[in-house]
């Protein structure tokens, strides 16, 4: 029966749907207003089939509205089988399957060849990463020498809103955190030195903790969370929308073009985000010594003094460096690494947060190492 005009009939008493020569974009509120009046009869069948042996062209716009029509039908509990689709009309529904596909839980039963097998598995997918992180890093490195030798060749006008980005944005928060950590590590400590009358040596040990390691080490752990992301998902939508496919067509360095500028950016920022870091850390450090020990705040200055020299706040901006450095390149790199849709540029997102912190925290430990080889010995 044919209704209003519409290319589109209800055949084999509603359990038969009948499509036109075209579903085009033209017919859509007809197509819609359809379905809405059937949608009823449609519903009270135990199947439904879409015939599309009369269709010679389908847009995209309503094979959707169709392909919506049927996921309804099948969550009621209707069979909805298309017959004699086109080919273009096979590959929009496989399109829609792909994109609405829920992946599926894989459950087998906890066995010793089970585990040992997705070990394994987890170490190949991380000897790739690690192996294609180091090819990217060495051709990002390639493309920032080659850029600062050509300084006209920098975008600097990106490399300033990246910095604005990645730096500003994040002075807040790493200086409230910051803060609070010298606060309550600072509680801790006094709170233990107290016990047997050594509490004069509070801002030594929280000069330490904070200068050497905590403050760097809280800095770029927050900067990765906010722009590791930040490149992944801006680099990973380009994936996406090929507009990287494009720069290569048009032969443009993606490296220099798109990494350059963020790593750079980073670069600039991070020593003075650790040096902010530091100078909250204490701050927090001094409120408690005041507060809870009765410490003259020219005490604890006296102490901070004597204890620091020049190059633990310069050893720590300078690994701030290369914490910019491997957030910037595993950021861009996961971007790079996207193939697919919208999921795959949140699954690279969150590899970026994770892996950045991860070798931050690696690089960490080895920078740590070496330090204790190149500072002078420890004054009390």
């Amino acid at each position: 029966m044919e209704r209003g005009g519409v290319p589109v009939r209800l055949e084999s008493q509603g359990s038969k749907v009948v499509f036109g020569k075209s579903l085009s974009s033209d017919n859509e509120k007809r197509l819609r207003a359809f379905f809405d009046s059937a949608f009823e009869v449609l519903s009270k069948r135990r199947e439904v089939v879409f015939d599309f042996s009369s269709c010679r062209s389908m847009e995209t716009a309503p094979t959707a509205m169709v392909y919506n029509v049927s996921r309804r039908l099948e969550n009621i509990g209707v069979d909805v089988e298309w017959r004699n689709l086109p080919e273009e009309g096979r590959a929009l529904l496989a399109s829609f399957e792909r994109q609405t596909a829920v992946p599926k839980r894989i459950s087998r039963a906890w066995s010793v060849r089970g585990i040992v097998e997705d070990i394994g598995e987890s170490g190949r997918t991380a000897l790739e990463v690690a192996k294609g992180l180091w090819k990217f890093s060495g051709r990002t490195t390639l493309a920032t020498l080659s850029a600062l030798l050509r300084p006209a060749t920098v975008r600097w006008k990106m490399v300033r809103f990246y910095m604005e980005q990645g730096g500003v944005g994040a002075v807040p928060i790493i200086a409230v955190l910051c803060w609070l950590l010298g606060t309550v590590l600072g509680y801790m400590i006094g709170y233990q030195l107290k016990s047997f009358a050594a509490e004069a040596f509070m801002p030594d040990l929280i000069s330490y903790a904070m200068v050497w390691e905590i403050s760097p080490l809280i800095a770029a752990v927050l900067v990765a969370g906010r722009s590791g992301s930040a490149f992944a998902a801006e680099i990973g939508t380009m994936k996406v929308r090929q507009e990287v496919d494009a720069l290569e067509v048009m032969g443009i360095n993606v490296f220099g073009f798109l990494v350059t500028p963020k790593m750079l950016a980073l670069m600039c920022v991070m020593p003075f985000l650790t040096l902010l870091a530091d100078m909250a850390g204490l701050l927090g450090g001094l409120l408690i010594g005041g507060w809870y020990l009765d410490m003259p705040a020219s005490i604890f200055i006296r102490r901070v003094n004597f204890v620091l020299l020049p190059i633990d706040f310069w050893w720590g901006m300078l690994k701030s460096i290369v914490y910019a450095v491997i957030i910037a390149n595993v950021g861009c790199y996961m971007g790079m690494k996207v193939r697919g849709g919208a999921m795959e540029v949140g699954r690279a997102t969150t590899s970026a947060v994770v892996t950045g912190i991860f070798m931050v925290i690696l690089a960490d430990a080895l920078i740590a190492i070496a330090f204790m080889h190149v500072r002078p010995p420890l004054t009390i």
